[in-house]
């Protein structure tokens, strides 16, 4: 995987049309600019509950309308960068990842994934795009420091994020409320050792 390391002193100097375009090849993975065409699968898995359990929000309402406006505010936002994550040699599309609320002035962001197609869990396509998106926040953008929110019984994500180098530094006690019970808000973080 090769990204062109960038030292960016200035938000001002950030070519965000150019890096809207970036294609990130990792292994068995491309993690590529979401398309418009995306958003009807996009959608199918954000109203899954077996998906959506893991989420920041609930997407039970969500519809094309909806999906379509984010999708034009995404492509267009310096404080999102979404990328959709696509298993190389099937060229198929199976889930998103990206930086949320990038600060420009701390060089910070949050970190979000997911792989909404089911049949592709536990086979380490996760891992691969964390790992591809770390380098391309910590080279490409020079963020300093990557920032994500799980919910405690997401033991699988919380096993990838530490094995990629996530450190808990907060838990937000019963913070979120999933099948009337209320779940502790694992806070993790990494910063750019690149």
């Amino acid at each position: 995987m090769e990204i062109e390391e960038v030292k960016v002193v200035n938000v001002n100097e950030i070519d965000f049309a150019k890096i809207k375009r970036t294609t990130i090849k990792s292994k068995n993975i491309l993690l590529r600019p979401i398309k418009k065409s995306d958003l009807i699968n996009n959608i199918i898995w954000l109203k899954d509950p077996e998906v959506n359990q893991f989420l920041s929000s609930n997407f039970v309402d969500l519809d094309f309308s909806q999906g379509l406006k984010w999708f034009k505010e995404m492509r267009y936002s310096i404080s999102g960068f979404i990328f959709a994550i696509e298993i190389l040699n099937l060229k198929k599309y199976i889930g998103n990842c990206g930086f949320h609320k990038i600060n420009w002035d701390d060089m910070s962001a949050e970190f979000g994934i997911v792989i909404g197609d089911k049949s592709y869990w536990n086979q380490g396509y996760g891992q691969l795009a964390l790992k591809a998106s770390l380098k391309f926040a910590f080279k490409k953008l020079g963020l300093k420091r990557i920032r994500l929110f799980v919910y405690e019984y997401n033991k699988r994500a919380i096993h990838v994020y530490r094995k990629c180098g996530f450190r808990k530094i907060d838990v937000q006690k019963g913070k979120h409320f999933y099948n009337n019970i209320y779940w502790d808000v694992i806070v993790m973080e990494i910063k750019n050792n690149m």
